[in-house]
């Protein structure tokens, strides 16, 4: 596995799980652990147990402890968990709960956008933070002038069931 540059998105990205990993607890679930490609930049989150750490992937292959689906988790597993870390998983789910698309792409999540889908699922104090962007221009009103619009890359959020 090769060393992630920090100033990659994925080195962002692993730096923020980092910096909350204290949050997660001691029995964690990781959505998405699949490895696609090991000689890659992926995360490898693991090294951040402290306790009993689960990988489910819809696929089999390296980091996959159980192939399941997000929204058919089995029933022995409903309050197990004192933790569940999803990266760049949400993005690729048509509707967060309860369809999973694979491989579509189907939300770019804005701060408070995330925010507001994990209250609504029932998570309590959620942060939110942004790491990267694009900047766009559209004539999205077919009125000849651009709009130049910024739309976020990768969103991150962490929050906690009462």
């Amino acid at each position: 596995m090769r060393k992630m540059p920090p100033d990659s998105v994925r080195g962002r990205v692993r730096a923020w799980i980092e910096r909350h990993a204290d949050k997660l607890g001691a029995d964690v679930l990781e959505v998405g652990s699949r490895l696609h490609d090991p000689g890659a930049w992926w995360l490898v989150n693991r090294d951040l147990a402290r306790g009993n750490w689960t990988g489910i992937d819809m696929q089999c292959g390296p980091g996959v402890d159980e192939v399941a689906d997000i929204h058919a988790l089995a029933p022995e597993w409903e309050g197990r968990f004192s933790g569940i870390l999803c990266s760049e998983v949400l993005e690729h789910v048509a509707r967060p709960w309860p369809i999973h698309g694979f491989p579509d792409d189907f939300y770019r999540y804005t701060q408070s956008g995330l925010r507001l889908l994990l209250e609504d699922a029932g998570f309590a104090g959620v942060e939110t933070v942004s790491a990267g962007e694009i900047h766009v221009q559209l004539d999205d009103h077919g009125g000849g002038g651009l709009a130049r619009r910024t739309i976020p890359m990768h969103v991150f959020a962490v929050g906690r069931r009462p």
